[in-house]
């Protein structure tokens, strides 16, 4: 079975945001599929720049160090590759608009009844309190030390 480009590299673009959408709280593991869904990419790319591809793999690695709370090391994760997104839709031939936006956020919940939908936003906001909630403690303790 063959796919065809634009399908391949949409569904490689669907898997590369599924990755960097899971860096929002942590960093991304450095597994295989990860590389091979950058491969992949670069392979279909246009212009065959690798350097956007190496700095996305170096930003979804950082994580919280003596100098940089799990807080900072999320928002500046998240910026670099929210950064990096549009060079590699680009470069792959694709405009990131608000229609490839809706096909990957459809792609990620395909055929979701009302009560799964208000169970999400449920466990989203949920997820978004406690986030709020340890960033404000560390905000706190970092206070308290100075």
């Amino acid at each position: 079975m063959r796919l065809a480009r634009d399908r391949l590299v949409f569904l490689c673009l669907a898997a590369l945001d599924d990755i960097l959408r899971q860096c929002a709280t942590a960093p991304a593991a450095p597994s295989p599929q990860f590389r091979a869904v950058l491969a992949t990419l670069y392979a279909l790319g246009d212009l065959h720049e690798r350097t956007v591809f190496d700095a996305i793999w170096q930003s979804s690695q950082l994580a919280p160090s003596p100098t940089l709370t799990e807080h900072q090391a999320n928002h500046r994760r998240m910026s670099e590759l929210a950064r990096m997104w549009p060079m590699v839709c680009r470069q792959v031939g694709v405009e990131p608009t608000t229609e490839l936006a809706l096909a990957l956020a459809a792609l990620r919940r395909p055929r979701e009844t009302a009560a799964e939908r208000a169970a999400r936003t449920l466990r989203e906001q949920e997820h978004e309190r406690r986030v709020f909630d340890r960033h404000r403690r560390q905000k706190q303790q970092c206070t308290i030390r100075g």
